[in-house]
């Protein structure tokens, strides 16, 4: 097999490493040859991609000031002031009103995604999973008749060593590459993933779609919704979000992308405006009925504005739609753990277990079923397992704080003690495991280093109720 249709198969078969090398040794026979180039460039990019849909989640603590409408919104309205709705949980299988919440305010909630992990409660009662990272939506394939094609000028390309930079980004003349379409997307996307040289990949949008005013009678202006669509990308990763939501629009007025009506979800709740948001997935989801990822979004802006029961609702509907979708499943399983029922919510993290989801978190939730349960005899072997599979110290540290809970709840209170020092010492900073030390110490009467330890944890959880009520009631015996 030809070396260059050799490693096309291995790009197609997602062997990215394996393909670059073989580019590497086509560039070394010929350096300005333009199809090993743009293949070795979509592997790079593939190599390291990462859906920013899931990425970029933590959109409650970075709006600015200049995006802010008002300071004092209507309750229901903003991700700042969320509450959970009072509802009747036993009717739909959610709790509302004993679910734990996070420091900032959000209830614990079944999934943890990247992005939100800085606003998990160090002291969680239960373990979340990880969101799973989705495949790449905008991946192109080489085709074979770009083997014909030569680079115009090797000024931008680093002809001295294939195996190193593709090229220099600073010798990048957008206007030069605007105009080649098999090459200007693929360019796009390693600036914009790879390189993570933003202004560049702006500076390339602006060249393809100023093109758009010179040649009006272009056979390829079907395709500027992408480029609309990664202007508003690139707008909102710069900060910029009411600057994006004009190219969206245009975007979605060329064509209804699921991609650009997340984006456009994304623009309100950076600017704190949920119930836009919201909308925004209510007309895509018109025009893309039962779409998975529209209806995902949908129910995570609920759960972030504190509406549980609605949020529940459209978990289930994706459920349906999607049986193997875990991060429904654990929604919906830590549903039925508030609200008392942990036999159901251990058959949706079984279901969990069963297509593959092997975690420590998820032995940690199974663990915490079973002892809630009355299943006593599976509670240690699942902790033991997740203890093994933990690799992070404050994973340890939340598991070590789960062990002593069970710990305090059969009365072992010895080894409550031993597995809170073992959480203090992976995770200093754990406030729910110092308050509980805090506690034990108390009942032996050694007040004083009960309140250092109230202390310490006041200072992890400035927030906490508990903690405060704690510290005045140690006061009183000193």
């Amino acid at each position: 097999m030809d070396n260059f249709f050799a490693a096309i198969s291995l790009f197609r078969r997602r062997k990215y490493d394996e393909c670059i090398e073989v580019c590497n040794v086509l560039l070394q026979r010929d350096a300005l040859h333009q199809g090993p180039w743009e293949l070795k460039m979509r592997s790079m990019t593939q190599r390291v991609y990462i859906d920013d849909f899931e990425a970029d989640d933590d959109v409650a603590e970075d709006i600015l000031d200049t995006q802010t409408i008002a300071t004092a919104p209507r309750p229901g309205t903003s991700l700042r002031t969320a509450k959970p709705t009072t509802g009747s949980g036993a009717a739909t299988g959610t709790a509302t009103t004993n679910r734990p919440r996070t420091g900032t305010g959000r209830p614990i909630t079944g999934i943890s995604r990247p992005g939100t992990l800085s606003l998990q409660r160090p002291g969680s009662t239960l373990g979340n999973r990880t969101a799973p990272r989705t495949a790449s939506r905008t991946a192109g394939t080489a085709g074979g008749s770009a083997r014909q094609m030569r680079l115009g000028s090797a000024s931008m390309f680093a002809a001295g060593d294939p195996t190193g930079p593709l090229f220099h980004i600073s010798r990048l003349h957008p206007d030069k590459y605007a105009s080649k379409d098999a090459l200007s997307k693929p360019l796009f996307q390693y600036l914009y993933y790879h390189e993570g040289d933003i202004p560049k990949a702006m500076a390339l949008c602006d060249a393809v779609l100023n093109r758009r005013g010179v040649d009006e009678a272009s056979a390829d202006m079907v395709s500027d919704w992408w480029w609309n669509t990664q202007k508003g990308r690139c707008l909102i990763a710069t900060g910029s979000p009411r600057e994006a939501e004009p190219y969206l629009r245009a975007a979605l007025q060329d064509l209804q992308h699921p991609d650009v009506v997340l984006l456009m979800a994304r623009i309100y709740l950076k600017i704190d405006q949920p119930t836009a948001a919201l909308e925004v997935c209510r007309q895509g989801l018109e025009r893309l009925p039962n779409e998975i990822t529209l209806l995902t979004q949908q129910a995570r802006i609920q759960e972030l504005v504190g509406n549980l029961n609605v949020s529940v609702r459209r978990y289930r509907q994706i459920s349906a739609l999607d049986p193997m979708n875990t991060e429904a499943l654990a929604c919906i399983a830590v549903s039925y753990f508030y609200a008392n029922q942990p036999e159901t919510a251990l058959l949706y993290y079984r279901r969990i277990l069963a297509l593959g989801g092997h975690s420590a978190e998820l032995y940690c939730n199974i663990g915490l079923c079973c002892l809630y349960g009355g299943q006593l005899d599976l509670v240690f072997p699942c902790f033991q397992r997740a203890l093994r599979m933990a690799t992070g110290t404050e994973l340890r540290a939340d598991l070590w704080y789960n062990l002593s809970f069970v710990a305090l709840t059969t009365g072992d209170i010895h080894l409550a003690r031993r597995c809170l020092r073992l959480c203090i010492a992976a995770n200093g900073t754990h406030g729910a495991a110092l308050n509980n030390m805090a506690v034990l110490v108390a009942r032996q009467k050694q007040y004083p280093k009960a309140k250092s330890y109230l202390q310490a944890a006041r200072t992890a959880l400035p927030a906490s109720d508990e903690i405060g009520h704690n510290l005045k009631f140690i006061e009183n015996f000193q």
